[in-house]
């Protein structure tokens, strides 16, 4: 009997040994799941979890060990190192992600020409048309004004949505006789207004003149210089000057022609001359130069339709080459600002280092830890840099490609 009194004290001591065992086990193994809490404010995740603190819009990125110590940016801190980390930061750090601006691809195409519709947008374009009297001339079984007119409608009512067109006519009222000269010269006049034109306006406006008078080339290229720099607000203008003669308004189109290319941005100034003589032809050709363009000849229908058709390729490679030569420039200037951002970033928070932490603190370990995170931290967003600059390249090369592809289609 006194054996088994013996024995159930002792059993009962067990029980409670292993109850206590079992009480402390799932203590420990709720804790564990319950680790993530709020300290101070900042989210603190669960072991091994990234953990990211915010101060002032600089990020430090760290993970907490099951020993109370931190990584950060692959360091081991002691945890009174890393509260000085974060003074740190918070007080000099620089702010990399500063560093990392995306670049924008969104002027491809020359604000909008499109490979596959071959549409353009963001351009003005004005056509100066001869109406003086000898217009009125045969070519074939057409009058030449006729057949200006027919081309220069369908180049206008055949522009994309977004490119902006206009029409300036001189030579339409008076005559060709010495009394009307005054009247004829000063009447330069712009029979579609440059914007965003239809067939209908420009058909109506073809219908309203007819060939008549003198031909003041000077003053219908000063006229359309005055459009320009009222209404152009982009650097891709186009002036298109159609005549078969020479100046006859006393004015002198070659200095006119200068001042347009002086005063406009980006102006080209293409003429066609329509079944000229060779003497008309040098000179027209002589304007087209002086005003840093083209010149090219029509002596029929098919060759003025050619003409027009050759001037709208020229606007598309020209266009093509512009944004290619923009695009290069915009892209390497990012690559150099990126790196310069970096490298001032670096600077400042070395100097910092090395002129505030060892005064302020005689901890040489936390130092030693702190000047290893600074440098993992720098390495950190030089390969955050690097990356996006990769991307970019890789964006950059293939419109490179995409738009020397379209350069070798439109040269053919």
């Amino acid at each position: 009997m006194k054996k088994y009194l013996l024995i159930v004290p002792v059993a009962f001591l067990i029980f409670l040994v292993f109850a206590y065992a079992v009480w402390w086990n799932l203590s420990i193994w709720l804790n564990q799941e319950n680790k993530t809490q709020v300290k101070n404010g900042q989210n603190v995740s669960t072991e091994n979890k990234e953990t990211v603190k915010t101060d002032n819009g600089l990020k430090v990125v760290f993970t907490d060990n099951s020993d109370g110590t931190k990584n950060v940016y692959g360091v081991k801190m002691q945890s009174q190192c890393f509260d000085k980390l974060q003074d740190f930061v918070k007080t000099y750090g620089s702010d990399y992600t500063k560093c990392l601006a995306d670049f924008n691809f969104n002027e491809q195409y020359c604000g909008g020409f499109d490979p596959n519709t071959e549409g353009l947008s963001d351009i003005n374009i004005i056509v100066i048309l001869d109406s003086s009297g000898s217009m009125a001339g045969q070519v074939g079984s057409q009058t030449k004004i006729s057949v200006a007119k027919k081309a220069v409608s369908e180049f206008l009512a055949g522009m994309p949505q977004g490119v902006k067109t206009g029409l300036v006519v001189y030579g339409h009222k008076g005559s060709n006789f010495a009394s009307d000269k005054d009247l004829s010269c000063s009447s330069i006049e712009e029979v579609v207004k440059l914007g965003a034109n239809n067939s209908s306006k420009i058909i109506s406006a073809m219908n309203s003149f007819s060939p008549k008078g003198w031909t003041p080339i000077a003053g219908s290229l000063d006229f359309a210089r005055d459009i320009f720099s009222s209404k152009a607000k982009t650097n891709k203008n186009y002036l298109i000057l159609v005549s078969d003669g020479v100046e006859s308004c006393d004015g002198d189109p070659l200095v006119a022609a200068g001042e347009l290319k002086a005063k406009i941005p980006g102006i080209k100034l293409n003429v066609i001359g329509f079944a000229t003589d060779r003497e008309t032809h040098d000179f027209l050709g002589k304007i087209a130069l002086r005003g840093g363009g083209t010149y090219l000849t029509a002596d029929n229908s098919s060759d003025m339709s050619n003409a027009f058709n050759k001037e709208l390729l020229l606007i598309k490679k020209d266009c093509l080459s512009t944004t290619f030569l923009q695009m290069s420039v915009r892209y390497n200037a990012n690559y150099a600002s990126t790196l310069d951002c970096w490298l001032a970033s670096h600077e400042k928070e070395s100097n910092s280092f090395k002129n505030d932490i060892p005064h302020r603190s005689i901890d040489n370990t936390c130092n030693q830890e702190i000047a290893d995170v600074l440098g993992a931290r720098e390495k950190y967003f030089w390969y955050k840099k690097e990356a996006l600059n990769e991307k970019n390249s890789q964006i950059y090369n293939t419109l490179k490609a995409d738009l020397n592809n379209q350069l070798k289609i439109l040269g053919k």
